[in-house]
């Protein structure tokens, strides 16, 4: 009984090492979305926007997973079993519009690239901006990694 209850002690602490994380991270992205709106459109125009795209979607769906292992973790401190199918779904959609949004801005990024010898480097920094939002929405995979069971609580193998 008692490693029932140091695995959901461990669950627990996982769960709100992950909500903390996104937490952070939504705090990044929402500063890289202020920038794109304060931005002054005659010296900065071509990163406001996409910038504001990158940050408001990476904020938003660091914000989206965090709630859910916030909530999951909730649950477990409540006393309800730790399904976290709902998390996990949240957690999916949160990854795939943060991808789509990746795309979106860079699209976008390409679109209002001012003509001339600055193009290249408006491009080059919004692929670097659109790149490090969809590699965070393939790597945050934490709730799923964290409700997996460990292999500890699995047993050994009788086959």
């Amino acid at each position: 009984m008692s490693m029932l209850v140091t695995e959901l002690g461990e669950l627990r602490r996982r769960l709100w090492r992950v909500a903390l994380v996104h937490v952070a991270l939504s705090v990044g992205f929402a500063l890289l979305a202020a920038i794109g709106v304060s931005s002054p459109a005659r010296r900065a125009g071509a990163f406001a926007l996409p910038w504001l795209l990158i940050g408001a979607a990476g904020a938003l769906g660091a914000l989206l997973i965090a709630a859910a292992a916030w909530r999951l973790r909730a649950g477990l401190v409540a006393g309800r079993p730790p399904v976290g199918r709902g998390a996990v779904r949240c957690e999916t959609s949160a990854r795939l519009g943060m991808a789509l949004a990746a795309a979106v801005a860079l699209a976008v990024g390409v679109a209002v690239a001012p003509a001339g010898s600055e193009r290249g480097f408006v491009i080059g920094v919004d692929v670097a901006l659109a790149g490090a939002l969809a590699l965070f929405a393939l790597a945050a995979g934490d709730i799923r990694r964290a409700t997996r069971p460990s292999r500890r609580a699995a047993g050994p193998s009788t086959g």
